[in-house]
């Protein structure tokens, strides 16, 4: 069954208002090294070819959320933690021109040294700067104006470097 375009983009769209959610879960099946390298399903109308590599998302989500366990604002449950990764991603375009902001959805791990495991599920709405880096919605200021918070790199991650 085909899901018209629209309909798609509002699923997107509902799916990035989703709050987090944190649980501790079995290792994943499917190990990184089997990921599709694309950041989205095969559809011209949700994929198209200025969307990042499921590397450059994965790596971008990672560090996302190893800032936001350095701010406190979330708490892995796993100690030690060993590393910090995100599963591979289904993403999508919100629309069909460059530069359109995406949606992705997966989940955070953090990855606990027994190899159990405590995850986030995500659906960030997200866009490239101009600079080329991915910038997450963080939500509007006062004046109602959009905020994007392009996250720092795992490498200085308190929480997460070295993992």
């Amino acid at each position: 069954m085909r899901v018209p375009v629209s309909t798609r983009l509002l699923l997107a769209i509902a799916a990035s208002l989703l709050p987090l959610s944190g649980t501790i879960a079995a290792p994943s099946t499917q190990p990184a090294s089997t990921a599709p390298a694309s950041s989205c399903q095969d559809d011209a109308s949700r994929c198209p070819a200025w969307m990042p590599a499921q590397a450059e998302m994965r790596n971008t989500i990672a560090d996302y959320f190893c800032e936001l366990a350095d701010q406190g604002r979330i708490q892995p449950r796993v100690k030690p933690l060993v590393r910090a990764e995100s599963s591979p991603l289904n993403c999508g375009a919100l629309g069909e021109q460059a530069g359109s902001n995406f949606v992705c959805g997966g989940e955070m791990r953090f990855v606990g040294n027994g190899g159990e495991m405590d995850t986030i599920t995500l659906s960030p709405t997200l866009r490239r700067e101009e600079d080329g880096r991915i910038a997450f919605y963080v939500g509007n200021d006062e004046e109602g104006e959009q905020v994007w918070r392009v996250p720092a790199p795992r490498a200085t991650s308190v929480t997460c470097a070295g993992r």
